[in-house]
């Protein structure tokens, strides 16, 4: 560990703050870019350098515990009535998988007809994204099974048997996202 000490005590302390500012309220992207872009280094951390060891210093931090709490997922009824409040009808609650640096998710969402940025005559609502935990998950055999793919399964049945809609979910056994949607199994 007396390298990643070394690494970090190279570093500005204002700069170190700010990092620790947006790592403690959890946007990681950010403080990579800030840290590749103002960190002094020469030549700068690669773009994966820069996560990993943001994401240790994240880690460092939590133990810490200086780290904002992760607020408690949503209910279902807080999915519903956040659902009730979108203007246009709800025909299909979705789950899908999606993906960043950190990770597999599942976005659930309810799906409007009203065009939208992905097709010309459906629109999504997000209404939640569940993650349980990064992809070291794979590594220590914690998943599958995926309890975010379980939740969702849960959660937006729910949803969708309040509205009287279909529940649409093309892949809840493992992440995969280039899978048809909910709109490609609709004609027009």
């Amino acid at each position: 560990m007396r390298l990643a000490d070394d690494w970090w005590n190279a570093i500005d302390p204002q700069l170190l703050e700010r990092l620790d500012e947006l790592l403690c309220t959890g946007r990681l992207i950010p403080a990579v870019i800030l840290l590749r872009q103002e960190g002094g280094q020469q030549p700068p951390p690669g773009l994966y350098e820069a996560q990993d060891r943001l994401i240790e210093r994240r880690a460092e931090l939590d133990r810490q515990g200086l780290l904002e709490p992760e607020p408690p997922p949503p209910t279902t009824a807080q999915l519903i009535e956040k659902a009730e409040a979108v203007t246009a009808p709800v025909l299909a609650v979705e789950a899908f998988w999606d993906g960043d640096t950190q990770g597999w998710f599942v976005v659930l969402v309810a799906i409007v007809r009203q065009p939208g940025k992905c097709h010309d005559c459906f629109d999504e609502v997000t209404l939640t994204v569940l993650r349980h935990g990064g992809d070291i998950r794979l590594f220590t055999r914690e998943v599958p099974p995926w309890p975010e793919a379980q939740q969702a399964i849960e959660q937006g049945q729910a949803i969708a048997q309040h509205f009287g809609v279909p529940f649409h979910f093309a892949s809840p056994e493992k992440p995969d996202d280039d899978l048809p949607r909910w709109w490609d199994t609709q004609p027009n």
